[in-house]
């Protein structure tokens, strides 16, 4: 949906007012010098006011004009920022198969430590930062919170255009005024993006927080502890089995196929934190051992049986009682193309399925209360704001 509070929020992506500092203020508003003009250090000027007219939004300095979809809107910078992820493509996305039901497993571990670092409470203004399908952009409205979806495709659920202010938008380029939300997270989005992506996401988000707002981020960084070689043994045991057809192990290279990893270190991280006028506040690490065992195994290995009794083809994307962990639609490379059929469409998980599902969730939330300590490169952080 689209509405009444998301329309004051909304502006062009890639205009700015003429009113600025000494070093960003310009003779008239537009779209020159932008990265610049964005970046500088008074906090630079506000995205220009968007005038709705003719079922479209139109920008006054630019002259462009952005379609009202079903359920959503257009916000997409008409030149290209830079390359677009794989995601956005509509077989991968299909094969995919994303499907309406709460988040379990290891994304369910991820929705929670959210909602908890950032506090969540009913009435928070909340952005999800390559929100793909909305699985977490519902999760988070589910506790009260206002939520907004913004992707660069527009692949979203029925209930989550129905019930979210949804945005078509690149994350380097935020189609919203200053300040408009309180709080905001990305979660598997930071590792898709080159070093400049990085810094311009975290740059727009910390344009659109609110003075005392905090960003919330799931990524890694190229770095690891003795706990991982653990979880590289399972991965290597993995890819055996798949090839022996026990297990379908494609499913998990495709998911990271466009993985850019451009974050060196957690120091890196910070840098470039600092850069873009954010601190890392708080910092969880995820070492995952009982992931590993349960969810890229085990749960693998029975869902790969069912299918062979079922005489199924193999699928491709968190098949079994998770529901599929959301698929998101990041501003990032293309992947490798891949030629196979559209993935039949999957059916909801049962009551059953769920709930051995959350049994199972509470086990891998041990990888963060027993391990969440101990450095690695996957990382819960909580950043907030350090210069206006």
């Amino acid at each position: 949906m689209i509405s009444e509070a998301l329309r004051r929020k909304l502006g062009c992506p890639t205009c700015l007012e003429a009113a600025g500092c000494a070093r960003c203020e310009r003779a008239s508003a537009g779209p020159a010098d932008y990265a610049l003009r964005a970046a500088c250090a008074c906090g630079g000027p506000d995205k220009v006011a968007l005038r709705e007219a003719a079922a479209a939004l139109h920008c006054p300095a630019c002259g462009v004009s952005y379609p009202l979809g079903d359920g959503h809107v257009d916000l997409s910078p008409r030149d290209a920022v830079g390359a677009v992820t794989q995601y956005a493509d509509h077989e991968f996305h299909e094969r995919l198969g994303v499907v309406d039901a709460p988040p379990v497993l290891s994304a369910r571990v991820k929705a929670d430590m959210m909602r908890g670092l950032l506090d969540l409470k009913p009435g928070d203004s909340v952005l999800d930062l390559g929100c793909g399908a909305g699985k977490f952009a519902l999760y988070a409205s589910d506790c009260g919170a206002t939520a907004t979806g913004v992707d660069i495709a527009s692949f979203f659920l029925p209930r989550a255009a129905a019930t979210l202010d949804l945005v078509i938008g690149d994350l380097r380029r935020l189609p919203f005024r200053k300040g408009s939300f309180a709080k905001a997270y990305t979660l598997d989005v930071l590792e898709h993006l080159d070093e400049t992506g990085v810094r311009e996401v975290l740059l727009e988000a910390r344009r659109g927080l609110t003075a005392n707002g905090r960003l919330f981020v799931y990524t890694h960084a190229m770095e690891s502890s003795k706990l991982a070689a653990f979880q590289r043994a399972v991965n290597r045991l993995a890819k055996r089995l798949g090839r022996r057809g026990l297990i379908d192990h494609e499913r998990e290279a495709m998911r990271k196929s466009d993985h850019v990893n451009a974050i060196r270190s957690h120091e890196h991280f910070e840098e470039l934190c600092a850069g873009a006028g954010l601190r890392v506040a708080e910092r969880r690490y995820y070492n995952v051992v009982f992931k590993a065992v349960i969810e890229d195994l085990l749960l693998r290995m029975i869902e790969q049986r069912r299918r062979a009794r079922a005489g199924a083809p193999a699928a491709h994307e968190h098949d079994g009682p998770e529901a599929a962990a959301p698929a998101h639609a990041h501003a990032h490379a293309h992947g490798p193309a891949h030629d196979h059929a559209p993935a039949a469409p999957r059916k909801p998980p049962t009551r059953f399925e769920l709930a051995v599902a959350m049994a199972l969730t509470w086990l891998l939330k041990l990888d963060v209360v027993l391990f969440g300590g101990i450095r690695t490169g996957p990382f819960f952080g909580v950043l907030e704001k350090t210069r206006s």
